[in-house]
């Protein structure tokens, strides 16, 4: 089999849950405006035995003024192949005919607003959703609101602008979500839960970052139907403006939607470029 794969490793279709959109580090006060924006792009390509892609792309940025700061991330996610549709264990001439079919897409993108109180805490709200058929879902929409706080942070080097060492936030609020199933299952839902998480982060030598955050959603109606979101990464610094990343979601739902899996799985490694 042929593999020359790009940039990515990735196990399932992206998961059933939204991804954490929580954690805004605290403002500076001594500063008047901050921002930054990132993109990063993955993908995989194999050829031969399988044929099968997944392409990848997503945005993360903010903006942060005195005690205030507007944030916003979304991505998408595609794949086909062709299918082994006789399931035995080869491609087939006319498999390979057939075409390619479908295997992810994923689309979403979130609006959040912090409202810094000091150096180490604020109130936030988000607003968004995604779309994601191969998790059964044409449509789930959520807002959130709560408290975050940080609980430890990173130090800032001597001289430099630059901060090392472990950081820990944690964050307790209420999440809404307006769940719209595939038309295979033809259901709408509110789902009104319970939201806490914790993000920890440390900024090591040589520009390498390990990241860990858990989210627990846990329905206020029926406690049995809790989500837990679960995500582990590692950045690597390559130059001043380029980063290589690797990460692994787990994402568990203890109802998911009927004849769904409980449990997604992603791992993606993609390159992130920082625009400011």
């Amino acid at each position: 089999m042929l593999l020359p794969s790009l940039l990515l490793l990735s196990s399932t279709a992206l998961a059933a849950e939204s991804s954490f959109e929580g954690a805004a580090a605290p403002a500076d006060q001594t500063k008047k405006e901050t921002e930054k924006f990132d993109i990063a792009f993955g993908g995989m390509w194999s050829a031969g035995n399988t044929d099968s892609a997944t392409l990848s792309a997503s945005y993360d940025g903010y903006h942060r003024w005195k005690s205030h700061q507007l944030s916003s991330k979304g991505g998408v996610v595609f794949g086909s192949a062709i299918a082994d549709t006789d399931g035995d264990g080869r491609l087939s001439d006319e498999e390979k005919a057939a075409g390619r079919v479908e295997t992810a897409a994923r689309k979403e993108v979130w609006l959040r607003y912090d409202r810094h109180l000091g150096e180490k805490d604020s109130f936030y709200g988000l607003a968004g959703g995604y779309s994601d058929v191969y998790a059964g879902y044409d449509s789930r929409i959520n807002a959130q609101f709560g408290y975050s706080y940080r609980f430890l942070e990173a130090e800032e080097k001597k001289g430099t602008k630059t901060k090392k060492g472990p950081a820990l936030t944690g964050e307790l609020g209420f999440d809404a979500a307006r769940e719209d199933a595939v038309a295979a299952v033809d259901t709408v839902e509110m789902v009104y839960s319970a939201r806490a998480l914790l993000k920890f982060a440390c900024d090591l030598d040589d520009g390498v970052v390990v990241g860990q955050a858990v989210e627990s959603l846990m329905n206020m109606d029926s406690p049995e139907d809790t989500r837990v979101n679960s995500e582990t990464s590692l950045t690597a610094k390559l130059t001043e403006g380029l980063a290589l990343k690797f990460s692994y979601k787990l994402n568990y739902d203890a109802k998911p939607v009927e004849g769904y899996s409980k449990a997604d799985q992603t791992g993606l490694l993609t390159v992130v470029t920082s625009v400011f």
